[in-house]
């Protein structure tokens, strides 16, 4: 499978079987991660793998919108870059190579067979679960493993045409199609 054909037949699960995925599957997954690019190489991340039951459903009750019994999950950890550029720290830069991070981990997972989500949580209680310093964040929990059934495939309709997302050399507004209503 290439890139592009990956990233289109990339879906959200959410329902798992419960087969454990091998740590060598794993070990590419999170190399996979390390790749992604970051504010002068600092790779700000740390991947907690989440393999107890118990804690999955700890986890689990920090994101309300995800429901899943996904066999384990992946906790990313944002550290801060404060050294020579406190500015990329400032626009939230260490976040955004974290969701590059996540890019990566779903796009290798899902090139394996194995189905990922991207939770939305309350952070603190992540934090205090997985006893992350005050001073990190969390971006996500990933929860992750061999999806339960082939998930619907998207048709070309399902995504705005390519047309209506592109502004050239300046803003010049938005489709009428763009209106973000959920």
């Amino acid at each position: 499978m290439n890139v592009i054909e990956t990233i289109k037949q990339r879906r959200v699960v959410h329902n798992f079987r419960p087969d454990p995925v091998p740590d060598d599957v794993l070990y590419k997954i999170i190399d996979a991660a390390r790749w992604a690019p970051s504010p002068f190489n600092t790779q700000p991340w740390e991947f907690i793998i989440i393999r107890n039951s118990g804690t999955l459903k700890k986890l689990a009750k920090c994101a309300p919108t995800t429901e899943c019994n996904a066999p384990m999950a992946i906790a990313v950890v944002i550290l801060p870059i404060t050294a020579r550029y406190p500015f990329h720290q400032q626009v939230g830069e260490p976040e955004h190579a974290g969701a590059m991070a996540v890019q990566n981990i779903m796009l290798a997972a899902w090139e394996m067979g194995i189905g990922t989500a991207w939770a939305t949580i309350e952070k603190d209680k992540v934090k205090q679960i997985l006893n992350i310093p005050e001073e990190f964040d969390v971006l996500t929990v990933i929860p992750m493993g061999y999806p339960m059934e082939e998930p619907p495939t998207h048709e070309e309709d399902d995504r705005l045409p390519v047309k209506d997302l592109m502004n050239f050399e300046e803003f010049t507004g938005v489709s009428d199609s763009r209106i973000l209503v959920y």
